[in-house]
């Protein structure tokens, strides 16, 4: 997929030179709907660091929805400073877990294995 001019310009001014091309194949690999909205909303809050935008990335592939919600929040519903505290709150999170590896998806309501 294709990375519009703006999302491009965002990236080469978040990202260190050395990890703009990271950065860069990280969002290519996020092609769904509304991806252009995904891309800008990531990038900024992942405020230039790429395991942040790999994990806000993670978080719209699961649901786009709710990460647009968080990210942008048309209706005004959430503080300012609210979505603030939240998004520096999971960044600070993401930093913490940084070398841990993502587990398997499971369904939380699913019975656990018996083998």
């Amino acid at each position: 997929m294709s990375l519009s001019a703006e999302v491009l310009a965002l990236c080469r001014a978040a990202f260190a030179p050395g990890e703009l091309e990271l950065a860069l194949r990280a969002l290519e690999t996020y092609g769904a709907e509304q991806a252009d909205r995904v891309h800008r909303n990531a990038i900024r809050m992942s405020e230039g660091r790429l395991h942040r935008l790999a994990g806000w990335s993670n978080v719209a592939e699961d649901d786009p929805e709710t990460f647009l919600w968080y990210a942008e929040d048309p209706e005004g519903a959430v503080r300012p400073r609210t979505r603030e505290f939240a998004v520096g709150f999971m960044s600070g999170f993401a930093d913490r877990h940084l070398l841990e590896p993502r587990g398997p998806r499971t369904d939380p309501g699913a019975s656990p294995d018996p083998s």
